[in-house]
């Protein structure tokens, strides 16, 4: 922060201080862009509360003469925006308002809409990306998924939870959300460019505190890489933690969606032929991944211990997970995965052991 500069506590929409009919007709057909929807004043000394108040302010060039004149205060996230075309000018005019930029439409359309987003994003920090996949079909990783994201829920952790499977049959029905108004993939596939964290939460289905981005069960079964790295960076943005449940045949938008996580765990069973199994994934994996850990799932009269696994894997054995009785009676039913029990306490514990920071105690 520069010398002298007050710090800003945002508590409202951005602000824009204009009188020109055409420039506001600009500027707020680029708030609904961006899913935003703003404070208009046309006098300045109107202004002096809400000056303060927004996350970032928009003046007007028919508006910057007096708002130098009235010295409302250095503060961060000033704009002078411009009808074009660039002058020197307009630049004397975004000194004299002490203006950390200055937009010239319509050329600065593009980045003023990223701005805009920015705001009602805050100041929040990037969240923690954990990606579980499956050594084979039937592993419980799509389970373990959900079940973390909903062990962060209960903790405060607003967690968002994405479906990176087309062909898993939608982790909604996992949780029982496939009733829940909202968007899935197909909704969101054409989707380019920066995403609103605040819009998009706002958009998907929610159950329990958790938002959950599917597949469902259509027709469209791809969506461009682009658009998974838009969402997950958008999730990043507003949710304490996510959590992707990935496929075992990684397509190119699960590619980057490994790429982008903080740690992937791989959920073996104990028996030999999920071990060769899962031998086979470690490859490619490990190229995309810099923190693999292995969740063992513990099967009825199996001589393979979770050790032994982690062993022949080479991985380090973050948890052992039961199979529960009852807990596909549960899924099928719509009820999800069990809020107590063995399932509920050891995802709480994994969660402690990496570390996600955010959550209650």
């Amino acid at each position: 922060m520069l010398a002298g500069m007050e710090r800003v506590t945002a508590s409202g929409p951005p602000l824009i201080v204009t009188d020109d009919p055409d420039l506001l007709e600009q500027l707020l057909r680029l708030c609904a862009a961006s899913s935003v929807t703003p404070d208009v004043i046309g006098d300045p000394a109107a202004a002096r509360r809400t000056w303060w108040q927004a996350p970032c302010v928009l003046v007007g060039e028919d508006r910057a003469d007096e708002v130098a004149r009235l010295d409302l205060g250095r503060r961060p996230d000033v704009v002078l925006v411009a009808a074009g075309p660039e002058s020197t000018q307009v630049w004397r005019r975004g000194v004299a308002i002490r203006a950390d930029h200055v937009a010239v439409l319509p050329q600065a359309q593009a980045w003023l809409v990223e701005r805009l987003t920015d705001s009602i994003d805050g100041s929040a920090g990037v969240a923690t990306v954990l990606g579980v996949i499956g050594a084979r079909g039937g592993a419980g990783a799509s389970t373990l998924a959900a079940a973390l994201a909903s062990s962060a829920a209960r903790r405060g952790g607003r967690p968002l939870l994405v479906d990176a499977d087309p062909l898993g049959g939608g982790i909604e029905l996992v949780l029982g959300c496939e009733g829940v108004p909202g968007l899935r993939w197909p909704e969101v596939a054409s989707t380019q460019g920066r995403v609103s964290a605040v819009a998009l939460r706002a958009a998907l289905p929610e159950v329990d505190d958790v938002a959950v981005l599917s597949w469902d069960r259509g027709d469209t079964t791809t969506v461009d890489p682009s658009t998974m790295r838009a969402m997950l960076a958008a999730g990043q943005r507003g949710a304490g933690l996510v959590v992707i449940d990935l496929p075992r045949r990684l397509d190119d938008p699960a590619v980057d969606a490994v790429t982008m996580t903080d740690t992937l765990l791989l959920v073996c069973p104990t028996d030999v032929r999920a071990a060769a199994a899962a031998g086979r994934l470690l490859g490619g994996l490990r190229t995309l991944c810099a923190d693999l850990r292995l969740v063992v799932r513990e099967t009825r009269g199996s001589d393979v211990t979770a050790d032994a696994l982690a062993d022949t894997l080479r991985l380090p054995l973050a948890a052992t997970i039961p199979t529960t009785r009852g807990l596909d009676r549960a899924v099928n039913e719509g009820l999800g995965p069990v809020a107590r029990g063995r399932l509920a306490s050891r995802c709480s514990r994994l969660l402690d052991a990496l570390s996600v920071p955010g959550l209650d105690q």
